[in-house]
């Protein structure tokens, strides 16, 4: 049977296609009940998933009848802006958008002796959520795209790998301990044992031995170093004893609702969502009844590796773009990932055989005590003015391998949001003779060498700040003009500085530079603050983090179109999610993304546009960060610059003792603490 096409490769782009979709059945609407039910952009139910996989098993089986069907993702094509905002700003006047899904099928046939896959792009509006969908698109995939591995897929190349005889054979000239066992660890770009087979396409043609090559390893100079509490006692070990419990009560149960996906603290509306993809994701954000984000996300994330030696220059893990956030989410236990009330966000997923699977607890919501908020103490009158910040969060756990990545937006009484990412779990090693030293890592326990590595993020701002039509304000401090022989009039004792301002015209990038203070405002234009008279806005402190390593010209580079700078600005496009393209994998930066998109040179002054920040850390590893890592944290804020009128927590209850109910400790005894 010859490869099959199911339609012919459409030239409109992803903005054009998402608002074909949804038009092609606007009409129809008002005879569409799932809206009612579901808010547009609310993840897929069960029922949803269900019906678009069976619309589009239905449609590709009408033309490949013999074809194998393997689902890759399945998952809501959120509405194109042009429908979505009107709805949002004003639901009883506006029809509420369609509820759609995207996903992406390979179909697998038989051409001859040989197996031919191909994949395709599937749009399905759902009108209800239990016959069958309409399917609006149905496109190959571009020649050069890949699409994203799965774990059927790695857990069918970790067997192959192992049932490989030139693999098993050098499996036995290891020697191992008596009762090793042997695992596969598979990577988009490489399976790697102590022998890497390296896999060209889907089938595997090369076996590399690793630098140093392990021949008669000498395994016994190798020490015992667990992570695992039962473990760590089992090898002799102690745990720290002298911890008193530490509660979070709240008696009153939390001071949040929530509403199906939508979330109300402290001034603060938002809605939450999640896809395979991101994970996690923030919409329609709003302050005091004010717009402020259309959408946050964590659009991309890249983990280069340094050790240049063949075959390891070709470890790059991709989390987002090659595997998934959402796939990769824990699902979180009570009293363990988040303290206090919870609340938790659970939500479906399609796996490769096109059935759904209940993802549960993957996102939780409380509240924590920052410390404090705001203080002051009139030194005159001895009167003090105290507040505690407590912030609200919102944060989801995944785990890639070895890694894992916590993302927390933090929503505080001052209208500031803040995300923060740590990086925890296991390094990823190889092997080093005992006695030997690496330029390339760090010897993080005998025989065991941690290659030098980067982890950057790319953090995806689409600013509302009242309203869609928004600028880019680059604003620097820099000392006023001084000349000691003949001072300037302006800064005749040379003290002065003075911020200078460029606004952003066109699509391009710019950099972090903590000696000038650089900080990015999103702005609206059209808008001013009655005290100031500048535009409100909110404003984002870059990260001084160091951008890739890998030279521009390296695969490396190529595939992380994002890491190259710390800001990028682009106009707002449907579709354009993914920073490093829509399909990583075996990409070398042609996989659409944000250069790209910067390339257009569209205008991105005082129009709807999409602010992206690229940050992270370059972790040499340490030896303590072995066996497990502590946490690696960073924080990114937005903060309102003139937005208000005043201290936004200005009107936060004053922190008291009748309500905190804190205890005095003298050491000896304990005792409640009478002031008010």
């Amino acid at each position: 049977m010859a490869p099959v096409a199911l339609t012919t490769p459409s030239a409109s782009s992803v903005s054009d296609s998402i608002k074909s979709t949804f038009s092609s059945i606007i009409p129809g609407v008002a005879s569409s009940s799932i809206e009612d039910t579901f808010h547009p952009l609310d993840p897929l139910t069960s029922s949803e998933l269900n019906v678009a996989v069976r619309t589009i098993r239905a449609h590709a089986l009408t033309t490949a009848p013999t074809g194998r069907l393997w689902f890759k993702f399945v998952t809501l094509l959120e509405p194109p802006k042009a429908l979505l905002v009107p709805y949002l700003t004003s639901p009883a006047s506006f029809p509420c958008p369609p509820r759609a899904a995207q996903a992406l099928l390979a179909v697998k046939v038989q051409d001859g002796d040989k197996v031919v896959v191909q994949y395709y792009e599937y749009e399905v509006v759902l009108v209800d959520d239990q016959g069958l969908g309409e399917v609006t698109k149905c496109e190959k995939m571009r020649g050069d795209g890949h699409a994203m591995f799965d774990a059927d897929e790695m857990l069918a190349g970790e067997k192959a790998v192992l049932e490989i005889q030139e693999v098993k054979d050098l499996i036995q000239t290891l020697q191992l301990p008596k009762g090793s066992e042997v695992v596969a660890d598979p990577w988009c770009y490489l399976f790697k044992i102590d022998y890497v087979p390296i896999a060209g396409g889907r089938s595997t043609n090369t076996i590399n031995d690793l630098p140093g090559g392990v021949g008669s390893y000498p395994w016994d100079k190798l020490e015992r170093n667990e992570y695992d509490h039962a473990l760590q006692v089992e090898a002799g070990g102690k745990i720290r004893t002298g911890l008193k419990p530490l509660e979070v009560i709240q008696r009153e149960g939390p001071s949040f609702k929530v509403n199906g996906w939508e979330v109300e603290w402290q001034k603060w509306k938002f809605r939450v969502g999640f896809n395979f993809r991101e994970g996690v994701t923030l919409h329609n954000i709003t302050y005091d009844s004010r717009s402020l984000f259309h959408r946050l996300s964590i659009s991309d994330m890249t983990v280069p590796y340094a050790d240049p030696r063949g075959p390891m220059h070709r470890k790059q893990a991709f989390d987002l773009g090659d595997i998934g956030a959402g796939v990769c989410a824990n699902q979180l236990d009570l009293g363990c990932d988040c303290l206090g009330h919870i609340h938790y966000f659970g939500a479906p997923i399609v796996d490769s055989k096109g059935e759904v699977k209940e993802l549960k607890n993957v996102v939780c919501l409380h509240e924590q005590d920052e410390g404090l908020g705001w203080k002051h103490t009139n030194f005159r009158t001895g009167v003090g003015s105290v507040v505690r910040n407590r912030v609200l969060v919102v944060q989801m756990i995944i785990t890639v391998d070895n890694y894992e990545y916590i993302f927390a937006y933090k929503f505080d009484q001052a209208a500031n949001i803040h995300l923060e990412t740590r990086a925890t779990g296991i390094l990823s090693t190889q092997n080093i003779l005992p006695g030997e030293r690496s330029p390339y890592g760090n010897i993080v326990s005998p025989g065991v060498l941690a290659a030098n590595h980067q982890h950057l993020f790319s953090l995806r701002i689409d600013p509302a700040i009242d309203g869609q039509a928004n600028s880019v304000v680059m604003e620097d401090s820099v000392p006023m003009p001084f000349d000691p022989q003949n001072p300037p009039k302006d800064n005749v004792y040379g003290v002065g500085y003075e911020v200078t301002k460029t606004v952003i015209k066109d699509a391009g990038w710019a950099d972090a530079k903590p000696e000038a203070n650089r900080v990015f405002k999103m702005i609206n234009p059209n808008k001013l603050n009655p005290i100031s008279g500048n535009p409100v806005g909110y404003k984002l402190v870059p990260a001084p983090s160091q951008m890739m390593l890998a030279h521009p010209a390296s695969v490396a580079a190529l595939r992380a179109e994002f890491g190259g700078h710390h800001i990028w600005v682009t106009s707002y496009r449907d579709g354009e999610l993914f920073s490093g393209g829509t399909y990583t994998g075996q990409s070398r930066g042609n996989a659409g993304g944000i250069k790209s998109w910067v390339a257009r040179q569209d205008n991105v002054e005082n129009d709807d546009l999409v602010l992206w920040h690229t940050f992270g850390l370059t972790h040499n590893p340490r030896v303590e960060d072995f066996p497990v890592m502590p946490v690696e944290i960073h924080t990114i804020s937005l903060k309102p610059a003139d937005f208000f009128s005043r201290n936004p927590a200005i009107d936060v209850p004053a922190s008291t003792q009748k309500e905190n109910k804190s205890v005095l400790f003298t050491g000896a005894q304990e005792q409640g603490c009478c002031k008010v």
